[in-house]
């Protein structure tokens, strides 16, 4: 199940985000699909299509906490970078998060630009690990 085999793969394409002196601490994979009734119409409309659909609705990403900012990629196939944006950590907004079973759940409630995405303890190595601590650190709270 795991999206991406190496660290080194996520951790080079984060580099050129990075600026001078800056640390990348954590990382994870993460995805945002569509609502649950979409897809669970897509899906009573025909399966193969249906399955098509959401995969090309669903959006893909990397997350990086480094010492000074959250940084998220937005990405298709093998990690071609598509979109990238930031979140300094001194003023963040108001962000919700939660772990389950499964999923880490992060959410940034901000009105310019909202970041909403589940991260899978399976995303890939240490996915859990590493959303679990960006989640404790982006929202203030400890981690489990």
């Amino acid at each position: 199940m795991a999206r991406f085999k190496s660290d080194d793969i996520i951790t080079s394409a984060f580099q050129p985000q990075l600026a001078p002196g800056e640390q990348l601490k954590h990382w994870a994979y993460g995805v945002k699909q569509p609502p649950i009734w979409l897809i669970i119409l897509l899906f009573l409309l025909a399966i193969l299509p249906g399955a098509i659909a959401v995969a090309l609705l669903t959006k893909e990403y990397v997350i990086g906490l480094t010492d000074r900012r959250l940084i998220v990629l937005r990405f298709s196939g093998k990690l071609n970078v598509k979109e990238v944006f930031e979140y300094q950590l001194g003023s963040l907004p108001p962000v919700k998060t939660s772990t389950g079973g499964l999923f880490t759940h992060i959410s940034i409630q901000d009105p310019a630009r909202p970041f909403v995405a589940k991260f899978h303890r399976m995303g890939m190595k240490q996915n859990r690990e590493h959303a679990m601590a960006i989640a404790a650190a982006i929202s203030g709270k400890a981690a489990a």
